[in-house]
């Protein structure tokens, strides 16, 4: 149900949804024999796990705990009501307690959890969703469709402030901006058919249908309609601390801000029983996960991916840890509103006389990847293009005395009386940005670019972005299982700050979101991914790695780009 995010900071640990981080992304899957290291393999995607190799060295209060699994989290908001959920850190402990209809496997590609099937009519316009048999909530009442019917409802009211929409953007549900305005008492294209039969309807066909609508996580309206009616949905948020039934594995038993939250297993969950009878997050930080791992305090965590942190975690001979590539990629942005950015060569020649690889080693060493397309090599509709970018001051400067833009007596370039001059904006306390000003400010001299920069908080930076006076900035975007990313590229697109517009790729945005047969879609995105390496919105910069570590201990562990822990957690088992 939810969107990619803009991310600014470098310490997420979610894909979806949350405004910091140079977006992180779990899944995993494969191992190594006698401990034996392997970093990331960024050019397939693929997970690679590192195992114990001493489990003498286990902490005593780690091998005390026989039926608690503990895994470290920062502090989450405490929002634990999935339709309000938006923190990385809210999202795990509500996604646990209420999974989607329908998860993304390893490539993004969806499969059926809560859903014993789905189906698409043939118009492409009503999505019929039939809920697993037994499949029943932790008090032991059925899942039904009405319950389904309810959690629509809530977040297409007027005054839902939630993340989740069916209203507007690329799918739109029959009836449900009628609903929102308070114009009609129900949703018209939404019907139950039966206890365990819904029938979706939208207003125009979309290829992000079935990851939006299979995107609910639904909540009991027996619990959470006391708290709703039509047009009033703030006592809602007395729930975020007292969540009711749930769906999943696991089922809220207590929280203390700043501290953990308990879960314990749910007996009802309906692909089975969870081999670990409680679940408790605590809370922790960057500069302490290790340490928590260290000393038994905490049995799963991320860990931020560096040299130190995997040397560290290798050297505790207990531990054991899964690498993949992050959901998500860092860019330098050009505002096209600037004529000298409509000029492709300058874009083209400022990417290629630009030494992209030794800045992303500078900061990521071995655990990022320069990229030239905005997707991750995980997806099933990869497809990487043509260019490559490669650092080439020649080729750079080529471009630009090919477009007209000739060195000045001063070495800075200029075309029909415009200088080719650039203030790069950033945010502070940034080991990216740093490294990007310490190469960008020789190698874009050399090409004859008059370089000035600037620092900033993240806030600061989006309110320049906004007001439209800047030039380049560094951000990154998260990923999620919906590669349809028009609101970034398409022109006028809700999430297009950059002023991007290219009328080829509009027409591939319109085919793909048009389209539902999944070969034909490889095809556009093929085609898509084409365009965007030529025309190059971004200098697309990198996509670096995640790091989960673990006491070697908890078997079953796992995460990878898409697919996260919290769908198979209720497999995870204790020796």
């Amino acid at each position: 149900m939810k969107c990619r995010k803009l991310l600014a900071s470098l310490s997420l640990a979610l894909s979806v949804l949350v405004l910091a981080g140079c977006g992180q992304t779990n899944q995993g899957a494969g191992s190594n024999t006698g401990g034996e290291s392997q970093k990331t393999d960024l050019t397939s995607g693929v997970v690679k796990t590192y195992e114990a190799t001493d489990m003498s060295k286990n902490p005593q209060v780690a091998q005390d705990r026989k039926d608690t699994l503990v895994i470290g989290t920062d502090a989450p908001d405490g929002v634990f009501n999935p339709l309000y959920a938006e923190s990385a850190y809210d999202a795990y402990i509500s996604r646990v307690m209420y999974p989607e209809l329908m998860v993304a496997k390893k490539d993004g590609e969806l499969e059926n959890y809560l859903l014993e099937s789905n189906s698409v009519s043939e118009d492409g316009l009503t999505y019929t969703f039939k809920i697993k048999k037994d499949a029943n909530w932790s008090d032991g009442t059925p899942i039904t469709a009405k319950d389904l019917e309810f959690s629509y409802r809530v977040i297409a009211d007027g005054t839902y402030d939630g993340p989740s929409d069916i209203t507007t953007g690329r799918v739109k549900v029959k009836g449900a901006k009628e609903y929102k305005e308070g114009k009609a008492d129900t949703i018209s294209g939404i019907k139950v058919v039966d206890d365990k039969t819904i029938d979706i309807t939208l207003e125009e066909k979309s290829s992000s249908g079935l990851y939006v609508l299979a995107g609910l996580q639904a909540v009991p309206e027996s619990y959470y309609g006391q708290y709703y009616k039509h047009g009033e949905t703030d006592k809602l948020k007395e729930t975020f601390t007292k969540p009711g039934p749930v769906s999943g594995a696991y089922k809220f038993v207590s929280y203390k801000e700043g501290q953990e939250v308990v879960l314990e297993a749910n007996d009802k969950f309906v692909l089975g029983q969870p081999k670990i009878k409680n679940l408790v997050y605590k809370v922790t930080n960057d500069d302490t996960k290790v340490q928590m791992l260290q000393s038994g305090d905490i049995d799963i965590t991320d860990v931020t991916v560096s040299s130190d942190n995997v040397e560290s975690v290798e050297g505790l001979g207990f531990a054991g840890y899964q690498l993949f590539p992050t959901n998500g990629y860092g860019y330098i942005a050009f505002n096209e509103a600037k004529p000298m950015f409509k000029d492709k060569a300058v874009r083209q020649a400022l990417a290629t006389g630009l030494n992209r690889a030794k800045v992303v080693s500078s900061v990521y060493n071995d655990y990022a990847q320069v990229i030239n397309v905005p997707q991750s090599k995980a997806s099933w509709v990869y497809s990487d293009g043509k260019n490559k970018y490669d650092y080439d001051l020649e080729a750079a400067k080529k471009l630009l005395d090919d477009a007209g833009w000739k060195a000045g007596d001063d070495g800075i370039r200029e075309k029909d009386g415009v200088k080719l001059a650039i203030n790069f904006t950033g945010t502070s306390q940034n080991p990216v940005v740093d490294s990007i000003l310490s190469v960008a400010t020789e190698d874009w001299k050399e090409l004859g670019v008059k370089f000035t920069s600037e620092k900033m908080d993240f806030t600061s930076m989006r309110e320049k972005q906004k007001g439209g006076d800047w030039d380049m900035l560094f951000m990154a975007w998260s990923l999620v299982a919906d590669p349809n990313d028009a609101d970034i590229y398409k022109t006028g697109g809700s999430q297009n700050k950059t002023n991007y517009s290219n009328a080829k790729t509009d027409e591939i945005y319109n085919k793909i979101s048009n389209e539902l047969d999944k070969d034909k879609l490889k095809d556009l995105y093929k085609e898509l991914y084409t365009e965007l390496n030529e025309d190059l919105p971004y200098i697309f910069m990198y996509q670096r790695s995640d790091m989960w570590s673990y006491n070697g201990r908890v078997k079953g562990f796992n995460a990878s780009p898409y697919e996260e822990y919290t769908y198979s957690i209720w497999k995870t088992s204790l020796e």
